[in-house]
Parts: C-alpha cells; structure tokens; sequence
C-alpha cells in the first residue's frame, strides 16, 4: 500500500511539472497602458465688430460758427442779411468797435461797399431797407458802428438789439424795451442811451432837437454803437 501512495506522490509531482512546461500556469492581468488626455481645440477668436457712428457731430464735438470772420469771437451771422446782425457793446453785426478797420473791410464781403462820398475812413454798406457804416478812428480801428433805416425794405431785415429794437421803431418802442433809459442831445440830434462805462448805443430819434421835443410816436431812424458819448451829426461828412 505505501508503495501505491508513493507512486500516486510521483505522479501527481509529475503531472505538475509537465503543466508548467506547456504554459497551463494563469497569467498575470495585463498592466492597463496609459490612457492619452484628450487634447483641446483652441477655440476661435471673436472677430471685434465696430459700432456704427451716427451722422452728424457728436456731443462735445465743437460745431462750426457759420460764418467766420477776422475775429473768431464774433457771433454767427448772415453776411448778406442785416436782419440776422445783433447791436451790442461789441458792435454791429460784422463789425467790432476797437478792432482794426482794414481786417474788418477785407473780412466782409456780404455787401457791396459804396464809397460814403470819397471818405476814406468809412467803410458804408446799402442793403434793402438798411445803411451799414462803420467809421475808422486815429489808429486805424473801428470808432463807430451805425445803422440806418432806408425806405425799400420790411424791418425785420435791419439789425436789432437783444431787445429786438431795430432802426426805423418808434421811441415807445424803445421806452418799453429799456424802462427809465436816458435822453440826451448832440448838435441838435437828441437820442436815448445805454452805455457800460466805455462804450455808448445811442438810438438817434429823428427830426427831435431837443429832449423835451422826443414823442412816443417819433421814430429811431438811426442807432449808433462806439466810444463816443453822442452819435455824430454827419457820418460821411
């Protein structure tokens, strides 16, 4: 019996040996190989789109004046409507009191010039219903700025205060305008008023010579702007 226990030992060892030599043994799991990470895609670049710009100027952009002149201060006018022309401390219309007269004339060219007669020193201007003067000083500036009214025209085509007294209105026009305005005579040419101390705007009231003469119905046949305290008898003279 031992003997059979020793040959089944024997046996068993090997049938052993003969399994390892023809690879019955089980392989180890295989080692996972490394997954690659997916790679991205570089995305796309947003073309930048541009904002249209409205038409026009836009805010803060400055607007050009529509007229300009020797003196980019002065205000917006039409060269060739004295309708358009503002009286003031500075002047009238396209002609400043202190500037020189010969940039002034050569910056103007809304109106034909007439000559005032041959005087040199005036530079006068006709326009339907309106006579424009500007008169030079020693110096060679502008002393002077007068408006007329000339038949063949509305009034509304003359210059006017900020008031809206043209020549060519009547003195209670000008009394409703400037309540308590003075009068005052010249050369038996009375006139009302205003002044800042340096410069004079006189409304010259036609046919009146005296203060005590001056009607509400008289009519403002000329308005003077300058440094002299009366308005002159004569303009071209």
């Amino acid at each position: 019996m031992n003997g059979r226990i020793a040959a089944r030992a024997a046996w068993g060892a090997a049938l052993a040996a003969v399994l390892v030599l023809s690879g019955c043994v089980a392989e180890p799991a295989p080692t996972p190989s490394p997954t690659a990470s997916p790679s991205r895609t570089p995305s796309a670049t947003p073309t930048p789109t541009s904002t249209p710009t409205p038409d026009g100027p836009q805010p803060g952009t400055p607007t050009p004046s529509p007229t300009a002149g020797a003196d980019p201060s002065w205000p917006a006018y039409d060269p060739a409507d004295p309708g358009t022309w503002t009286i003031d401390f500075s002047g009238i219309g396209p002609f400043t009191v202190g500037r020189p007269m010969e940039e002034q004339v050569a910056a103007f060219t809304g109106l034909a010039r007439d000559d005032c007669g041959g005087n040199p020193g005036v530079a006068s201007y006709h326009a339907p219903g309106t006579w424009l003067a500007a008169v030079e000083f020693n110096g060679g500036d502008v002393g002077l700025v007068s408006a007329a009214a000339r038949s063949g025209g509305e009034p509304a085509v003359r210059p006017h205060t900020a008031e809206g007294i043209r020549p060519g209105d009547s003195v209670a026009a000008v009394l409703a305008a400037y309540p308590g305005i003075q009068a005052h005579v010249h050369s038996s040419s009375a006139s009302y008023f205003l002044t800042d101390g340096t410069t004079w705007i006189n409304f010259v009231v036609e046919g009146a010579d005296s203060v005590d003469a001056l009607h509400p119905d008289d009519v403002v046949g000329l308005i003077t702007v300058g440094t002299l305290e009366f308005a002159p008898k004569e303009i071209c003279g």
